[in-house]
């Protein structure tokens, strides 16, 4: 999705995170200044991602801004993960729970009872666990516990394996002048040609993400057209056409659901994240691939070690 968060409208990484954390601060002159910078991008994400219409990007739209004006959720940006990646997981997260709180109040509106007090019409309400996820403040303060506790080659190697996401700091880059062979500027002018490359991989896997979150929300809206219609012959006798119609809905919700699950599953694989190929590393270093590979695996036991980083990935 090509939108102006990429760009982070000009900021540096520093300067969003600053405006950020005055935002979780409840700055009022921050809060200004992020929905001046963003708003277009809050309304324009259901249209682009979920091709939902103009009149529920609106809706959402408010339901978002009164969300985001108490500065609560902006509290969990901590900057060691990219600004794009935390605000579309924002705005995934806050559709979804207002595509629930839609379901329900049409569900209220329309209740009603029959002569023996049976409720003729409800829907299941349970939350996504794919979506339902805690505040993650904690797993990336071990995240950034851990990476930092590691030797500075272990570091560097990392940084450059997951350069889509992590910038390289002042010391990774001394590093790099002090053990490459290849001149500084030849390693950046790489690096920004890699980025780019990456950046397309990334957008499709992007799209996988919220393909995810696109088949909930469809599912969901047909367990609430399945309950009502289930609602709607406890009161009368059956049409042939309703028992048609009703196997077609849960034909569907079976075939979405497949299609999840198994979306879910590439995603647990790693299949959505992408990596800088081990010899770009190798060149960029001076090591032999098959070296990368082994401080990669060393690097991730020290992850697994971890009992937030363990927590985050089992419940993944």
């Amino acid at each position: 999705m090509n939108t102006a968060v990429e760009k982070n409208k000009g900021m540096s990484p520093r300067q969003v995170q600053d405006l950020v954390r005055r935002c979780g601060d409840q700055d009022a002159d921050a809060l200004k200044e992020f929905f001046r910078l963003y708003s277009t991008d809050i309304y324009n994400f259901p249209l682009r991602v979920f091709h939902l219409d103009e009149d529920a990007a609106s809706d959402f739209y408010l339901y978002a801004f009164e969300r985001l004006k108490t500065g609560q959720r902006f509290r969990s940006f901590q900057g060691k993960s990219s600004f794009r990646t935390w605000f579309f997981t924002v705005l995934r997260n806050m559709l979804i729970d207002w595509m629930r709180t839609v379901h329900e109040v049409k569900t209220v509106e329309r209740q009603k009872s029959d002569d023996e007090s049976r409720n003729l019409q409800w829907i299941d309400t349970v939350a996504d666990p794919e979506t339902e996820r805690q505040d993650d403040s904690s797993f990336l303060e071990s995240f950034h516990d851990t990476l930092t506790g590691l030797s500075r080659d272990l570091q560097v190697v990392f940084r450059l394996v997951f350069l889509y996401y992590l910038d390289l700091e002042q010391e990774d880059w001394t590093y790099i002048r002090e053990n490459s062979e290849i001149p500084v500027d030849e390693v950046v002018r790489r690096m920004a040609e890699l980025k780019n490359d990456l950046a397309q991989r990334a957008t499709g896997n992007q799209e996988q993400q919220d393909k995810i979150t696109a088949l909930y929300l469809s599912i969901l809206e047909l367990k609430t057209r399945r309950t009502r219609l289930l609602a709607e012959m406890e009161t009368r006798k059956m049409d042939p056409g309703e028992g048609a119609e009703l196997d077609r809905i849960e034909h569907l919700i079976e075939k979405k659901q497949n299609q999840r699950d198994r979306l879910i599953e590439k995603r647990k694989k790693g299949h959505f994240v992408v990596r800088a190929p081990y010899r770009f590393i190798s060149e960029v270093l001076g090591v032999p691939e098959g070296s990368v590979s082994v401080m990669m695996s060393r690097i991730m036991d020290s992850f697994r070690m971890d009992p937030e980083i363990r927590k985050a990935i089992l419940n993944e």
